[in-house]
């Protein structure tokens, strides 16, 4: 006995076409993709004699997760100076309210991202640092310094340009 089967007829190309290429879904896109980035800047010079971290101006990025298991890869870049005394610099992430190197024995002062010292100096400063987002929600990723001295820090020393940028990548 012989079985016929019999499938409508279709074309490949066409099938192809009708297919939007534009947009792959964020669940489709392999591990390691970057799905989404945020930058922010600004020429504000600032500063601080706070020896606890304190914000600084406009140096934020907003970004919302399309994963919660997604890896966070920020990057900052500023011009930094000291009249005296140590900077730090660090992240600050909103939905969890902490610094993101916060140390377990941690006092708000110490252990920074990265820090300098050196009275009167222009130093840059540039970091990356990853984090995992844990949420979809929306996520404040701010940069924080202080003078663990109390005397002053200043950032966009000069009136540099200071850069905070957020890459989103898929895991």
């Amino acid at each position: 006995m012989t079985v016929i089967i019999q499938k409508p007829e279709f074309n490949l190309r066409e099938k192809l076409s009708e297919l939007e290429f534009a947009r792959l879904p964020y669940e489709k896109m392999p591990i390691g993709s970057v799905l989404q980035v945020q930058y922010a800047q600004t020429r504000t010079q600032q500063s601080t004699t706070s020896s606890t971290f304190t914000d600084a101006t406009n140096m934020f990025v907003d970004i919302s997760p399309r994963f919660a298991s997604s890896k966070m890869l920020i990057t900052v870049h500023t011009v930094g100076q000291v009249s005296s005394g140590r900077a730090r610099f660090d992240i600050h992430k909103s939905t969890t309210n902490a610094r993101i190197s916060a140390h377990p024995s941690g006092n708000n002062t110490d252990h920074g991202i990265s820090a300098f010292e050196g009275n009167g100096i222009n130093h840059v400063v540039h970091f990356t640092i990853r984090d995992t987002a844990d949420t979809t929600a929306l996520i404040r990723y701010k940069l924080q310094f202080n003078n663990t001295g109390g005397n002053t820090t200043f950032i966009q020393a000069s009136y540099s340009v200071g850069t905070i940028t957020v890459m989103e990548i898929k895991q």
